[in-house]
């Protein structure tokens, strides 16, 4: 069998390759490698640090937003009751030609600054037309030195806002009054002169709610909301 000089040259290329080949990647193809991959895994870190945080924002956020709005709910629908009184006809109508119209002994509801409101309802069955101290008086306020809302019932404060969740800033329960007076001297039947007329205060109050998560201070929501007390006080009368 002859061997050439060219099938040799072949046959020693071949084994070079195979060598090159066998010797595996160079230092600086590894650090490339490891600078590649250590870049992705920084990527992926940084994607799942952001995830986790949006998680536990939005957990806190879904925590305070429930705490406040039932908060609120409560303010609205107790609010709304204020000056409720069962006798309400005996305020508006009289009968008989010495007879008069009773004060409705409900009828008060006043702000103590813009952080506290008291209002008061009947509860008495039957109605006794008298104010009962214990039970009928209630009302709403920010407490600053544990910030949190309190409501109250006789005499007795209740926190209602959860101080294991959220804290109130001192400026994060805000009461606005608005009352508005309506002159009805026209339904007199006789001509009605003078400041001691007949007239309706329409009262409404902007409640503005603010609450900030405890465990980050950066997380807060803020509420507002338009409550009408449904029992306007009646001031004034007609004449004899």
């Amino acid at each position: 069998m002859l061997i050439t000089s060219r099938s040799i040259k072949h046959t020693s290329v071949k084994r070079s390759k195979a060598k090159l080949l066998s010797q595996g990647m160079s230092i600086v193809e590894l650090l490339i490698g490891v600078a590649i991959g250590l870049f992705l895994l920084a990527g992926a870190s940084t994607m799942f640090v952001g995830n986790v945080t949006n998680s536990r924002r939005i957990l806190l956020e879904t925590r305070i937003n429930q705490d406040l709005r039932a908060t609120m709910d409560l303010v609205t629908r107790d609010l709304r009751r204020g000056a409720y009184w069962e006798n309400s006809l005996a305020g508006t109508l009289a009968t008989g030609s010495t007879s008069i119209t009773q004060p409705n002994p409900y009828s008060a509801v006043t702000t103590d600054g813009s952080t506290q409101i008291n209002y008061r309802y009947t509860r008495d069955t039957p109605e006794d037309n008298v104010l009962n101290s214990d039970t009928e008086q209630f009302g709403f306020r920010l407490n600053t030195s544990i910030h949190a809302v309190q409501m109250k019932i006789g005499a007795s404060w209740q926190t209602i806002t959860h101080t294991d969740i959220l804290t109130i800033p001192n400026n994060g329960f805000v009461i606005t009054p608005t009352e508005t007076a309506i002159d009805i001297r026209s339904a007199c039947a006789k001509t009605c002169t003078g400041t001691s007329c007949p007239q309706v205060q329409v009262r409404t109050y902007n409640i503005v709610l603010t609450g900030v998560s405890k465990t980050d201070t950066a997380v807060s929501r803020t509420l507002r909301s338009q409550i009408r007390v449904r029992n306007d006080a009646l001031s004034g009368s007609c004449p004899a």
